[in-house]
């Protein structure tokens, strides 16, 4: 669905949740599935597992497990991998990368078809963003909010796993340039390890028949 929005030496994968998963769990990841009760978790974990399986194959490490952090609930990538799996509404997607190329990588899939309560935005953006949001029509306002609370998912899967720092939502300020289709973000809290408070990235974002996907990478 969604083309890759990583350079070449990412491996970025999306599929509808109704194509059948190219690679079986393996039993690793059988045993947290018989964990989810609803037939639709399942089948969002089983297709995020074959994606990021598919990704791996690019490296040939598409045999190596990706279990569940019971605490984190973060995907567990094989020795050396950086990655991150994300679905919503009818599809799936994972990216991953080698540890010498890439630090770390986030992506998240939002439906725009889901109805979401605009009130959000209160926990979910700074007085910056809130300010921009002010500027727009109703309907590019909603838009607009998704893309940023997309964006700050994209962050925090990305900076998490490597500093193991937990961010909120106003930890980032998300600009937005539309014309472009990016996003840049400024952190006010640093990551362990990683970046210091200030820090100031960029990152991409699409849509596609009322799928959203932002990405980010270090």
């Amino acid at each position: 669905m969604f083309p890759s929005p990583f350079p070449e030496y990412i491996s970025f994968f999306c599929v509808d949740l109704s194509t059948p998963p190219v690679f079986p769990l393996l039993p690793e990841e059988e045993k947290f599935l018989k964990t989810l009760s609803s037939s639709k978790r399942q089948t969002e974990f089983s297709q995020g597992r074959s994606c990021a399986h598919q990704a791996l194959a690019k490296f040939k490490l598409e045999a190596e497990p990706i279990p569940r952090n019971a605490e984190t609930r973060e995907p567990c990538w094989p020795k050396g991998v950086r990655g991150s799996i994300t679905h919503s509404g009818e599809y799936a997607a994972a990216a991953v990368g080698l540890a010498d190329a890439v630090s770390g990588i986030g992506i998240d899939l939002e439906s725009l078809s889901r109805a979401v309560d605009f009130n959000i935005s209160r926990h979910v953006c700074v007085e910056q963003e809130l300010e921009w949001l002010k500027t727009l029509t109703a309907e590019q306002a909603n838009q607009g909010l998704r893309i940023i609370f997309s964006a700050k998912e994209s962050i925090f899967k990305c900076l998490f796993p490597i500093s193991k720092t937990y961010l909120y939502f106003k930890d980032a300020t998300v600009t937005i340039d539309e014309a472009n289709t990016e996003f840049t973000f400024t952190l006010s809290k640093a990551c362990s390890g990683i970046t210091e408070a200030g820090f100031r990235h960029r990152g991409k974002f699409s849509i596609i028949d009322k799928m959203l996907l932002t990405a980010i990478y270090l």
